[in-house]
């Protein structure tokens, strides 16, 4: 969008000069004396007051349009998934996944679920139940909040269930989704952590 009303703003700004240079030759090769330059120059030059007005509205308003636009980009739900494996030392031990979620966009977000999803697959697996130390769910977040999501102990065997039964056995595009109120977000899940329980 900015790209375009850039190049707009240059192409009308270049046939502006190049009208106003034509129309100021014009009006020095019919001027043969003094009197016939003023009569012809002058109002070349007050029409010029004009075209130099009518350009600076229609920058405002490109630049307005482009400041909209953008604010529109930026304010929007944004979140931040990393997926990885941790280890537990509550005395009862192994390891599990955790989900770190941070919000980073401006609009403030609504974490609702988790589930596991996979492209080879028309359902997915919802996640119900969170570990020991995991931030519960729905969890409100503004600018810079960061939660984490504890999956028990063994739920890499879950997930290679839902596989095996609901993907025929392949992995590729498994992911988690993070789900708001408005939209969803991934973190691709590693096929090694399929394997903590091994």
């Amino acid at each position: 969008m900015f790209n375009l009303l850039r190049w707009t703003f240059w192409f009308v700004a270049l046939s502006a000069v190049i009208g106003l240079a034509f129309l100021l030759g014009l009006s020095f090769g019919l001027g043969n004396n003094h009197h016939e330059f003023i009569a012809e120059t002058v109002p070349v030059l007050s029409m010029l007051g004009g075209w130099v007005s009518g350009l600076g509205a229609l920058a405002a308003v490109f630049t307005t349009l482009w400041l909209a636009d953008k604010q529109r980009r930026e304010d929007v739900e944004s979140l931040r998934i990393s997926v990885r494996s941790a280890i537990a030392d509550t005395g009862e031990g192994g390891w599990f996944i955790a989900i770190g979620i941070t919000s980073d966009g401006k609009r403030p977000v609504r974490v609702t679920s988790l589930s596991v999803q996979s492209p080879h697959a028309k359902s997915y697996l919802h996640v119900s139940q969170f570990w020991w130390g995991s931030d519960s769910l729905p969890a409100p977040m503004t600018y810079g909040d960061s939660i984490s999501l504890h999956l028990p102990p063994g739920f890499d065997r879950q997930i290679n269930e839902y596989v095996s039964r609901h993907c025929r056995g392949n992995t590729a595009g498994l992911k988690f989704v993070v789900s708001t109120t408005l939209h969803d977000f991934p973190g691709s899940i590693h096929r090694n952590l399929l394997t903590l329980s091994d």
